[in-house]
């Protein structure tokens, strides 16, 4: 009985409880959108702002890797604009000082070159003042040769040499060095030789050509080993080997012109000379 009692109640209240429910207002969650188009479009979005992000990421990455490129090319020109100074610096001291030591030598005579003006391509010797007339009279044969000389245009080897020389001075060089170029082979026995294969060296060193440079200093050593020359000669030879990079050699050479010519001009520089810092 009881159980014919529910029943009749569960079948009346059925049709209220189905429309309690149809009136239940359906709820979104937030954030989730049901069209599928707006979904696609936000997720369009999300994406463009994730690659604008990247995007200056990697900008801000180049900009900083531009400006480490850019200082280092800095420090490269300033680099580059103080080895080109120093260069220039040391060239200028060693010329000075070849100069200088040329100037010493040409003044102080003896194994120096004698003044231009004397010719040294005939021996004679100095005439005694009471014989000087009858040499004058009684030798016609000289006075003819020396006519024929001057006549000829030939120019003695002190006034070539004296004319590569200026043109060392005015520091044209080129030109000097094809001068003394040309002095060896027109005069390869003079006196002044060995001064001519020493400047072709100086030349050659100043342009930065050590090989040919270390061609013309040991020219000098062997050829005239008694020259006035060797002392500086040796301390440029072992310049040309530093730059060369044979540094033992270098420090053999600049020693011996410590040990053997301790008071010379070329000692001095031998005990100052560094290194360049790229050798």
């Amino acid at each position: 009985m009881r159980h014919l009692l529910r029943s009749a109640i569960l079948i009346a209240l059925y049709p209220v409880a189905m429309h309690s429910m149809a009136q239940v207002p359906v709820l979104q969650i937030s954030g989730v959108s049901s069209d599928p188009s707006q979904d696609l479009y936000q997720s369009s979005q999300s994406e463009m702002v994730q690659v604008l992000f990247q995007l200056q990421e990697e900008v801000r990455q180049l900009r900083g890797e531009l400006e480490t490129m850019q200082h280092k090319v800095d420090r490269l020109e300033t680099d580059s604009r103080d080895r080109y100074r120093d260069v220039d610096r040391r060239i200028s001291v060693l010329m000075q000082a070849a100069l200088e030591n040329e100037d010493a030598a040409l003044s102080a005579g003896g194994a120096a070159l004698p003044p231009p003006s004397v010719d040294m391509g005939s021996e004679s010797t100095a005439t005694p003042p009471s014989t000087a007339s009858t040499s004058s009279t009684s030798s016609p044969a000289s006075t003819s040769s020396q006519s024929a000389q001057a006549g000829s245009g030939l120019v003695s080897d002190q006034a070539a040499y004296a004319s590569a020389f200026e043109l060392v001075r005015e520091r044209k060089f080129d030109e000097a060095l094809k001068a003394f170029e040309a002095f060896v082979v027109t005069y390869p026995n003079k006196d002044s030789t060995a001064n001519g294969y020493y400047w072709i060296g100086e030349l050659h060193l100043a342009q930065q050509n050590p090989e040919k440079a270390r061609t013309a200093f040991e020219k000098v050593m062997v050829d005239f080993p008694s020259h006035h020359k060797i002392p500086d000669t040796l301390y440029k030879l072992g310049v040309t080997y530093s730059q060369l990079g044979e540094h033992e050699r270098a420090r053999n050479v600049l020693s011996l012109v410590i040990s053997e010519y301790p008071q010379s001009t070329a000692a001095s520089l031998a005990q100052r000379f560094r290194p360049a810092a790229n050798n």
